[in-house]
């Protein structure tokens, strides 16, 4: 890789705008998924992240090395608790990601462990800390088989059937997890760039735009996150490759919010993360990055957001990880346009910025408390028709037809 035509006074800079927006100095993950360069850049220039700090006028004296002041326990157990309140029960790992303010991870080094941390907010343990190598490969070779591909450690921990969680604790790391299951090893180094470079070619032409980080995630070869590492950042592996970055750095708060409430609006519920980053115009970062954490931007969106949640069991449905598929089949089925205005794809692409809608004619929050039911059966074909969101959303407010037995 060459070298990056930036001037130390070019990156320090940017990295104190970014201090600036997030109001306090960014720690290393922050700076990989939504800063303007990676925090390797920085390192490999300056010697460490903390000396990086130091450059840039960012020391935070008491503060712990990544920048971020340490966070009392009483709040991260308040937290835990105030997720427990949401959801109904203690949280597991996935379900904090999800409504929580902190970081997993957060947990893990306060508390030496998930269960650690619900048994010191006064709930009962729910990580399964004795799982065999056998059940571990034979969950995550089907859930590679469901997904066509090796799975990235952040799909397994959005829809796997375990966390990554158990898979480091038991191999080691996510790669050797893959290397005992005979999958192949998500590596950074080991594709060259101009392979990199045409699977996102390869991708745009597929899609007809230019390529999301979540889209490669979901539909390429290989993870956004090796993008990032072997580029810097994903809008730099864009303009590596002759396209235009898609990402905006600096996102304004109320278009995020617009976002976020005409997204809960189409989908008739608050979305959740994986909501967002299928349907949604940005991704999950930039609300990370402004709000702090995922469930204080659906509050800020709707102050009744909590109140909603209690009352509904919609959030409670998450899409299966074959969805994408399903969803690209029905789409192409109906054309590739609005059966109720005839809308095309890509018309409506361009005047929305995101996809079709798939709609679902009974919802699938019916079928989930339905004994006679599996929730897979709302995906069936008969049960979806694809809509622009104008048709979707005035769809949605017309009155739902009993599940039929």
């Amino acid at each position: 890789m060459g070298k990056k035509l930036y001037s130390d006074e070019e990156l320090l800079n940017r990295l104190q705008e970014f201090a600036a927006e997030l109001g306090r100095p960014p720690s290393q993950n922050e700076m990989n998924d939504s800063g303007p360069h990676a925090a390797a850049t920085y390192a490999a220039r300056f010697g460490s992240w903390n000396e990086t700090l130091k450059t840039a006028g960012l020391e935070t004296g008491t503060n712990e090395p990544d920048g971020r002041p340490p966070t009392p326990k009483e709040d991260l157990l308040a937290d835990l608790k105030a997720v427990a309140e949401i959801v109904g029960e203690a949280p597991s790992e996935r379900t904090y990601r999800q409504h929580g303010e902190y970081s997993v991870k957060t947990y893990y080094k306060r508390f030496r462990g998930w269960n650690s941390a619900l048994q010191a907010a006064g709930f009962e343990p729910n990580v399964e800390i004795n799982l065999s190598e056998e059940t571990l490969i034979t969950a995550l070779q089907k859930f590679s088989e469901d997904l066509g591909r090796a799975p990235t450690s952040d799909e397994m921990d959005q829809n796997g059937p375990y966390t990554a969680g158990p898979y480091k604790r038991v191999f080691g790391t996510w790669n050797r997890a893959l290397e005992q299951a005979g999958l192949g090893v998500h590596s950074a180094w080991g594709v060259s760039e101009e392979d990199l470079i045409a699977e996102l070619k390869r991708l745009n032409e597929e899609l007809g735009h230019v390529p999301r980080k979540s889209e490669m995630r979901d539909q390429g070869k290989w993870s956004g996150s090796i993008y990032q590492k072997r580029f810097g950042s994903w809008n730099e592996a864009l303009t590596a490759a002759g396209f235009e970055p898609n990402e905006r750095w600096r996102i304004p708060q109320e278009d995020l919010l617009t976002e976020l409430r005409e997204l809960a609006d189409e989908l008739g519920h608050p979305p959740t993360t994986s909501e967002m980053l299928e349907h949604g115009k940005f991704t999950t970062q930039p609300y990370q990055r402004v709000f702090g954490s995922w469930r204080t931007a659906l509050q800020a969106a709707d102050p009744d957001y909590l109140e909603k949640y209690r009352q509904s069991n919609t959030e409670t449905v998450p899409f299966g990880s074959n969805w994408p598929q399903i969803r690209e089949e029905i789409i192409t089925r109906d054309n590739e346009s609005c059966l109720r205005c005839g809308m095309g794809r890509e018309a409506h692409r361009e005047k929305f910025g995101r996809d079709l809608p798939v709609h679902h004619r009974i919802p699938r929050r019916r079928f989930y408390n339905d004994p006679d039911r599996s929730v897979d059966d709302a995906d069936i074909p008969s049960n979806l028709l694809t809509l622009c969101i104008p048709c979707h959303r005035r769809l949605e407010r017309m009155p739902v037809q009993p599940v039929v037995g």
